[in-house]
C-alpha cells in the first residue's frame, strides 16, 4: 500500500504536466475507438454474403462515357450462359416508387425491388418464412421484410395474402406474399422492404447485373469476354461496349457510377480517417515524450541518491514503468468513457466492438504509452551514475538540442491539417454555391411522386399559391442531385445530322423557382395545354404509331453548352431557331422554337462535367415525377404546417413523403460533409493539444534561462527586447513548419480535388492565412508567459548568484 501511495505522489508531483499527457491520450484514444468502429463498418459492407468473395457487379460502359449502373434492358441471362466462369446471374430492377393497396388501404412504398427468381440462392439475406430457391419462383411473388410484415399483417402471418401494386414502372397485378426476409443490415449496400419476382424476360427495365463466378475466377478475364460478346451483336457497330465487373465487397467504398441503389462511402475518407488519427497520434505522442523528459530532467537528483545508495537501472526503469503505466491506465478508462459519449452523439455503439477487440486496442495503446515514455529515460539513464564520491548531486539541464527538431514536425502536422481543412471547406461551400438551391434550407422535395398524386399536381399548385407563406411551387422529371441521362434526338433547322442531348422536362416557373435567369431571350410562357389535352395526345400517338403526325409547337430552353453543341452560334443567334426532336415518349410535340438560353447550371452533381442540356416544359403530369416547393424562410414553420395541410386536402389518401433539398444534397456529399467535420474536429483538437504542449515546453526554456534574463535586464536590457529574443526562435521553429506544410497539402489536396469536375481553386490567401492564424495563435498562447519572464524582478532571479 505505501508503494502504491507513493507512486501516486510522485505522479501527482508534477501534476500540469501530467494533465496535459492525460488530456491528449485520454482523447486521441477516444478517436482511435470511434474510428475503429466506422472503420470497421465501412470495410465490412456486402462481407456477411457467404459468396462474397464470388459475386460482381456487372456494368456497361458506351463510348468512354460515364458508366451507368444499370443496364437497359438486360435480358442476358442467356448471353451470360455462354461464359463457363460464370455460374448464375441475378437482375435486380429498383421502383423509386408504387402504391400498395392492403384491404382497400393505399399507401406510397419507395426503394422497391424486382428480382430475378435466384436472388435469395445468390445473396445469403436470412428467409424468416419460405425457402429460398422458392420464394420467387411464381409470378407475382413478393418477399417482404420481417419489420414490413409486422408493421402492415401484425401478428397476423403474410404467407399467402394479397397485397395490390401500381406504379409508373409496375404492371398492375396483384402479388402474394411467399416469404418474410430478416431486415437487410445496415452494411448492406442497399436496402429494401420489399422483393418481388421479376420475370426472366423482362427487357424494357433498368436492372442493376451481378454474377456469381467460379472460384478463383479473373474478373478482368470475364469482363474482356462479356464486351466481346456485346460488340459481337451490337446493331450499331460504332458504340463501343466494355464490360466492367466490380467485386461486391468493393462497391460501397469504390463504385463511382451513376444512379447508385445508394449514397456509397469512399475509401478516400477511410484514409482520411486513419491519417488524421496516425497526425493527432504523433503530436500527442511528443508531448508525452517531451514531458516525459522534462519530469525525468526534474526528478535526476532523486534518482542520483537512490543510485549512490545502491540501487540498480533496473529500478530506476521500474519507478518510470509504473509510472507510465499508471497514466495509460486513466488515459484508457478516460478514454473508453470519452468514447462513449461520442459514440452516442454520433449514433455510434461500443457494443459494436467485441470485449476481445476492446482489449487489444487498451493493451496496444497502454504498451505504446510505457515504451514512448521510457525512450527518454533510456537516453538520459547514464546521467544518473556517480562517477565519484565527489559528483555534485545537482539535477542536469534537459537538453533542448532534439526538441526543436520535434516541435517543428509537430507543427509541419498541426499546419497540414489546418490547410487540409480549409481547402476542403472551400470546396464544399463551392458545391453549395454551385449546386442550384444548394445554399437555400426552405426548398421542400419530394421524391417521385404515384399517378394517383401527380394527375392533381396542377389543383395543389393552386391551393398552395393562395398562401402568401408558400413562395413557389414547381415539378420536375428528377430532383436535383441525380443524373440526367435521358436523351433527346435534335435535328436544328437547317442541319441533317440529329444530335443526341440530355433532356430535363420541367414544369411551370421552374426557372424562376430556382433563379435560374435567361442570357438571352426569355423564360417558358404558362402552359397553353392541360395535362388531359396532352395525355390524349400521347395515347394517340402510341395508338397510331408511324401514322401520327402532329403540327403542334413548343418552346424550349437550351444552355451554352448545348448551344455550342448543336453550332447554333452566340445565344442571341440561337433565340428562335427551329428545332425538331425525337424521342418515343415526347414525340406527340416533336418540334418548336428556342425561346431562352441559360448559363450552364448543375442540376446533376460536381463529379460530373456540365452537360449541354435542353430544357422542355410540358404540363404533362406522366413526366412530372418529383415536387418542389419554396417555403418563407422568415416562418418556416408555418410554411410547412401550411403545405401540409394543403396536402391533406388535395391528397387525403396519400400522405405527405417529403425532405429538403439540402438534405438531399448532404446524401450525395455525405463523403465531403463528413470530410470536412472531421478534419475540422482533428485540426482543433490538434492546435489545442499542441499548444498545450508548447506552453509546457515555453515554461521550461523559460525557467532554464531565468538567470540569463536576470543578467539581460540588469545590463540594460529592455522587456520587449527580452520578448522579442525568446519569441524569434519560436518564429522561426513556425515557419519552417509551414514551408514543410505547403508541398505534402497541396498535394494531398489536387489529388482529393481529382474526383470533381468542379472545382474550386486553391489560392496562394489560404496556405497564407493558415499559416498566419496558426502563428498568431501560438504566439499568443506563449507571449504572456515570455512577457511575465521579461517584467519580472531580476533581483529574485539573481539572489541565489
Amino acid at each position: 500500500m505505501t508503494n502504491i501511495l507513493f507512486v501516486f505522489r510522485r505522479f501527482l508531483k508534477s501534476k500540469y504536466l501530467r494533465a496535459v499527457n492525460l488530456l491528449g491520450l485520454s482523447i486521441i484514444f477516444a478517436c482511435l475507438i470511434l474510428s475503429y468502429i466506422h472503420v470497421k463498418k465501412e470495410l465490412s459492407y456486402d462481407r456477411f454474403n457467404v459468396n462474397a468473395d464470388r459475386i460482381a457487379r456487372l456494368t456497361l460502359q458506351y463510348n468512354d462515357e460515364p458508366i451507368d449502373g444499370r443496364i437497359y434492358g438486360f435480358s442476358g441471362s442467356d448471353m451470360m450462359s455462354k461464359i463457363s466462369e460464370i455460374e448464375k446471374t441475378v437482375a435486380l430492377t429498383h421502383v423509386n416508387t408504387a402504391v400498395m393497396t392492403y384491404k382497400g388501404k393505399p399507401q406510397i412504398l419507395q426503394n422497391i425491388y424486382y428480382a430475378s427468381s435466384n436472388f435469395f440462392q445468390v445473396f445469403s439475406y436470412p428467409l424468416l418464412e419460405g425457402q429460398k430457391d422458392k420464394v420467387l419462383q411464381s409470378p407475382n411473388s413478393v418477399v417482404i421484410s420481417e419489420s414490413f410484415a409486422r408493421k402492415l399483417f401484425k401478428n397476423e402471418s403474410p404467407i399467402g395474402k394479397g397485397i395490390q401494386l401500381e406504379g409508373r414502372m409496375i404492371n398492375t397485378a396483384t402479388a402474394f406474399v411467399t416469404g418474410v426476409f430478416k431486415d437487410f443490415p445496415a452494411n448492406s449496400h442497399f436496402h429494401t422492404d420489399m422483393i418481388v419476382q421479376r420475370p426472366d424476360n423482362a427487357g424494357d427495365d433498368w436492372p442493376y447485373v451481378y454474377v456469381l463466378l467460379n472460384k478463383n475466377a479473373d474478373l478482368s478475364v470475364i469482363a474482356k469476354k462479356i464486351s466481346n460478346l456485346y460488340n459481337k451483336d451490337a446493331a450499331n457497330k460504332e458504340m463501343k461496349t466494355k464490360a466492367h465487373l466490380m467485386p461486391l465487397t468493393d462497391i460501397h467504398l469504390h463504385s463511382r457510377v451513376m444512379r447508385e441503389l445508394e449514397p456509397n462511402g469512399n475509401i478516400y475518407f477511410v484514409y482520411l480517417i486513419v491519417g488524421s488519427n496516425v497526425l493527432l497520434l504523433v503530436i500527442v505522442l511528443f508531448n508525452l515524450w517531451l514531458n516525459a523528459g522534462l519530469i525525468f530532467s526534474d526528478n535526476k537528483k532523486y534518482y542520483q541518491l537512490l543510485r549512490l545508495n545502491g540501487a540498480s537501472s533496473s529500478t530506476v526503469l521500474r519507478d518510470e514503468a509504473l509510472l507510465a503505466f499508471l497514466l495509460g491506465l486513466l488515459s484508457v478508462l478516460s478514454g473508453i468513457l470519452i468514447a462513449a459519449y461520442g459514440a452516442s452523439v454520433l449514433h455510434y455503439s461500443l457494443s459494436a466492438l467485441s470485449m476481445v477487440e476492446i482489449t487489444m486496442l487498451s493493451i496496444g495503446f497502454l504498451g505504446l504509452i510505457i515504451i514512448v515514455s521510457l525512450l527518454p529515460v533510456l537516453l538520459s539513464l547514464s546521467s544518473t551514475l556517480f562517477m565519484n564520491a565527489s559528483s555534485e548531486i545537482k539535477p542536469h539541464r534537459f537538453s533542448f538540442s532534439n526538441v526543436k527538431y520535434m516541435l517543428v514536425g509537430q507543427y509541419s502536422i498541426v499546419m497540414f491539417v489546418i490547410i487540409l481543412a480549409a481547402g476542403i471547406s472551400k470546396q464544399v461551400s463551392f458545391i453549395k454555391n454551385t449546386q442550384v438551391g444548394g445554399n437555400d434550407s426552405t426548398i421542400l422535395v419530394m421524391q417521385e411522386q404515384p399517378d394517383q398524386v401527380k394527375i392533381r399536381y396542377k389543383i395543389l399548385k393552386a391551393e398552395l399559391q393562395k398562401h402568401t407563406e408558400i413562395k413557389g411551387v414547381t415539378a420536375a422529371m428528377q430532383l436535383p442531385g441525380s443524373a440526367i441521362r435521358d436523351m433527346l434526338g435534335i435535328k436544328p433547322e437547317g442541319k441533317d445530322k440529329e444530335i443526341q442531348i440530355p433532356l430535363l422536362v420541367v414544369g411551370e416557373d421552374f426557372l424562376s423557382f430556382f433563379h435560374i435567369k435567361p442570357i438571352a431571350g426569355r423564360s417558358f410562357q404558362p402552359d397553353k395545354m392541360t395535362s388531359d389535352e396532352q395525355m390524349q395526345l400521347l395515347l394517340q400517338m402510341n395508338k397510331e404509331k408511324e401514322k401520327y403526325h402532329s403540327n403542334l409547337s413548343e418552346e424550349y430552353v437550351l444552355n451554352t453548352k448545348a448551344v455550342t453543341l448543336l453550332g447554333l452560334g452566340s445565344p442571341e443567334k440561337a433565340i428562335n431557331k427551329r428545332l425538331t426532336l425525337n424521342h418515343g415518349s415526347l414525340g406527340y410535340i416533336n418540334q418548336g422554337n428556342i425561346c431562352g438560353i441559360v448559363n450552364n447550371f448543375t442540376y446533376t452533381t460536381l463529379y460530373e462535367d456540365t452537360i449541354p442540356l435542353i430544357i422542355i416544359q410540358r404540363p404533362l403530369h406522366f413526366f412530372l415525377n418529383c415536387i418542389m416547393v419554396r417555403l418563407d424562410p422568415k416562418d418556416p414553420e408555418k410554411s410547412l404546417a401550411t403545405f401540409n395541410k394543403v396536402w391533406s386536402k388535395v391528397n387525403p389518401d396519400y400522405p405527405a413523403s417529403y425532405s429538403f433539398l439540402q438534405d438531399e444534397y448532404a446524401k450525395v456529399y455525405r463523403n465531403e460533409l463528413n470530410a470536412e467535420m472531421l478534419v475540422r474536429i482533428f485540426s482543433i483538437l490538434c492546435l489545442i493539444i499542441a499548444n498545450l504542449g508548447l506552453l509546457i515546453f515555453m515554461a521550461f526554456i523559460i525557467k532554464s534561462r531565468t538567470k540569463e534574463i536576470g543578467i539581460r535586464k540588469v545590463n540594460g536590457a529592455k522587456s520587449i527586447e527580452i520578448v522579442r529574443m525568446l519569441n524569434l526562435s519560436f518564429i522561426r521553429w513556425i515557419t519552417l513548419a509551414f514551408i514543410i506544410a505547403i508541398p505534402l497539402v497541396y498535394f494531398i489536396m489536387q489529388r482529393w480535388l481529382q474526383d470533381f469536375a468542379h472545382k474550386t481553386t486553391l489560392d496562394w490567401w489560404i496556405f497564407a492565412l493558415a499559416g498566419l492564424f496558426v502563428l498568431l495563435l501560438s504566439l499568443f498562447s506563449v507571449s504572456w508567459m515570455t512577457w511575465r519572464a521579461a517584467t519580472a524582478n531580476p533581483v529574485d532571479s539573481l539572489k541565489g548568484e
